[in-house]
């Protein structure tokens, strides 16, 4: 493969959104429908990949985008990359910069996801989330003695969203993620092999984010995992007014994980705790136990918060070479409506998504696409690959 192709300078009218689905895909609506996976696009117009091998990095540059101040949310179309490179990925780095190389400020990215479509995840059977990146959190590193591994030819669904809430115009706009690998001749010790997961308490397919109205409102949702192994790195996301999120272990009935908040004197949400567990082993999970995530909001005020709720976790898993994960199977409806809602974007239909998650697939620290949708509080739904999704709420 070219380790960098010419970026194709298309017109900023390319970029508008199109008409786009009303709701998200669901399972139900794939089985219901025999929907079948939609065939990817065909690369990327916007895209261009450039391997240094002397530093270890790989950048994936996407734009030209002509941003003008105080624009609403644009979306880029998917673009479809390959890594050039056999080794371990070890983090990433995400920059803004104009036509010259020169930085220009990171508000000016919403969010950016990169997607295996062709690995699946570690709870779920959809499309592996490998990289997300947003303007809070834009960098994330693994210690050297850990690495994701990949190969060259695997393939990036690159998912983008951009807007300019500043004052000045930036008529040439790009955005550049840099991701750091090593080969395997770089050293007497191969890194351990790390995988990222995520848990959302929404569930794995669909709308990820729900109303908060006045009083309580609590969300979980419950799965088991494809693999035996250790998270050895955890981290959420959350919105304003949340009190809890927590990792639980059904089977045990037991407390796993629990984020700790941040939040300045104006009562908005600053940071969520992250935990590396390389010295303790980390926290052992295991196909045979049901795994719960929880969220838990308390709206002080007498009408709905107005960014709604979201509630995450993400990490990295290791697992043994020898571990026998489940068969990739492209037909499974889980992973035919995860696709659909990837490539169509329904967040573009009306809401928008956030993108701070892996770094969470990096860390945990940090996961996965961000889809903003809406849940009717009271709601519950069964699934087949999770065990339930659960939400209540107690008004004032």
């Amino acid at each position: 493969m070219m380790t960098r192709h010419i970026l194709g300078m298309l017109a900023v009218g390319a970029l508008l959104p199109t008409t786009l689905p009303a709701q998200h895909m669901t399972v139900a609506m794939v089985q219901d429908m025999g929907i079948t996976a939609p065939a990817l696009p065909a690369g990327g117009d916007f895209v261009r990949v450039e391997n240094d091998p002397g530093e270890r990095a790989v950048d994936f540059v996407l734009g030209p985008m002509d941003l003008k101040s105080n624009m609403a949310h644009l979306r880029l179309p998917i673009q479809i990359a390959e890594l050039p490179v056999d080794g371990w990925l070890h983090g990433f780095e995400a920059t803004m910069e104009d036509g010259d190389g020169n930085a220009i400020p990171m508000d000016l990215l919403h969010h950016v996801n990169f997607i295996d479509p062709d690995k699946r995840d570690v709870f779920a059977p959809i499309a592996r989330r490998i990289i997300a990146a947003g303007r809070e959190t834009h960098e994330k590193k693994l210690p050297p003695l850990l690495g994701y591994p990949i190969e060259a030819g695997d393939r990036m669904i690159i998912s983008s969203m951009f807007a300019n809430p500043t004052g000045t115009d930036y008529p040439e706009a790009y955005l550049r993620v840099r991701i750091f690998y090593s080969l395997e001749e770089d050293g007497f010790m191969q890194p351990r092999d790390v995988y990222p997961f995520y848990l959302d308490v929404m569930g794995p397919v669909g709308a990820k984010s729900f109303a908060v109205p006045p009083g309580k409102t609590v969300h979980a949702y419950e799965a088991s995992p494809a693999v035996e192994g250790r998270i050895l790195g955890i981290g959420g996301h959350l919105h304003d007014y949340a009190t809890a999120l927590r990792l639980e272990d059904v089977t045990e009935g037991k407390v796993l994980w629990e984020a700790e908040t941040e939040y300045n004197d104006e009562g908005r949400l600053t940071g969520v705790s992250e935990s590396l567990m390389l010295m303790t082993g980390g926290i052992k999970v295991s196909p045979d136990h049901v795994y719960r995530i929880y969220v838990e909001y308390e709206n002080p005020m007498a009408h709905p918060a107005p960014d709604g709720g979201m509630g995450e976790i993400g990490g990295v898993i290791w697992a043994s070479k020898d571990v026998a994960w489940p068969e990739f199977s492209r037909e499974d409806p889980a992973y035919v409506a995860d696709l659909v809602n990837t490539l169509e974007a329904p967040e573009k239909a009306g809401g928008h998504g956030h993108g701070d998650h892996t770094g969470r697939s990096m860390e945990g620290m940090d996961h996965g696409q961000m889809d903003h949708g809406g849940m009717s509080s009271g709601a519950a739904a069964s699934t087949p690959h999770g065990h339930e999704a659960r939400s209540e709420h107690d008004g004032h």
